[in-house]
This record gives C-alpha cells, sequence and structure tokens, in this order.
C-alpha cells in the first residue's frame, strides 16, 4: 500500500524537483530553503495583517507572542536544513525521519484552506503550503530506503 507522504513525492515533488533542476539548474535544497523563507514571509504578512486593524486598547501580545514562537521554530527548521544539506545521512534523514510531519501537514492543509475567512488566514494558509513544499522539496530526489535483513548485512 502507498501512503500519502510517498505518492505526493513520487507523483508531484520528485518531477517538480527533477525539472527545476534540468530547466534552470536550481538545486532542490535551495528551492527547499527558498520556500521556506517565503513561508516565513507570508506569515509575518499574516501577522501584520490581523494586528493592523486593531487599536490600542485591542490586545497584540498573543499575536506577537505566537509570530515569535513560529520565527524560533522557522529559524531551528531552516538550521536543520542547512545541516541536512551538507551530508549523506541528513538527506536520508529529510526522508525517513519527516514523513510523519510532512503526513500530518498535508491533511492540515484543506483545513486550513477551508477554515481561512479573511486575508490574514489565507497568509497564514500559504505559509503552511510553502512550509510543506519546503518539507517536500528536501526528500524529493532522496531514494526510498530499502529494507535490508541482517543477514544480508553480516556478509
Amino acid at each position: 500500500m502507498v501512503n500519502l507522504d510517498d505518492l505526493l513525492l513520487s507523483r508531484v515533488f520528485s518531477p517538480v524537483s527533477g525539472w527545476l533542476k534540468h530547466q534552470l539548474g536550481v538545486c532542490q535544497w535551495r528551492l527547499s530553503v527558498a520556500s521556506l523563507d517565503v513561508s516565513i514571509a507570508a506569515y509575518l504578512l499574516g501577522v501584520g495583517l490581523s494586528i493592523a486593524p486593531k487599536g490600542m486598547r485591542d490586545a497584540i501580545f498573543v499575536d506577537l507572542l505566537s509570530a515569535l514562537v513560529w520565527l524560533l521554530i522557522m529559524s531551528f527548521l531552516r538550521d536543520r536544513a542547512q545541516r541536512q544539506a551538507a551530508s549523506t545521512l541528513g538527506v536520508q534523514s529529510a526522508r525517513l525521519g519527516e514523513w510523519v510531519f510532512r503526513t500530518i501537514l498535508t491533511v492540515m492543509l484543506p483545513l486550513s484552506a477551508l477554515s481561512a475567512s479573511s486575508w490574514p488566514g489565507l497568509c497564514y494558509t500559504a505559509s503552511l503550503l510553502f512550509l510543506l513544499c519546503h518539507l517536500y522539496l528536501k526528500a524529493a530526489d532522496t531514494p526510498p530506503p530499502t529494507h535490508r535483513r541482517l543477514a544480508s548485512l553480516t556478509h
């Protein structure tokens, strides 16, 4: 049985990544970090649009605190992506270790799009979409894992 993560990797993101590499010469990791940057920009735009109509007596602390937490998470993800790109073990961990997050975010994306009723909600959905693209592009051209038996490892 093919799960949603493997289907999206093999049918959507690997062909797109291969086409971009062949046609434009853009590496999947560069594109992945760029999509993370666009995700951060879309989120900050959403925060800006959500606090813009508020007055002096309205509470914006919660919005700013959530933006700070989100930016800290994005900074961690950016550092991790740069470390993963530098090693072959990191490339494999992008494929194997993050499949749960990619699947959960893929399921959350339509829910986020359906619940977006204002411009900030649309910006947050776009941010989620680009974060998902970041995760899938990191794992796009990595070969799927092979299951080896213990007996084949000893020979």
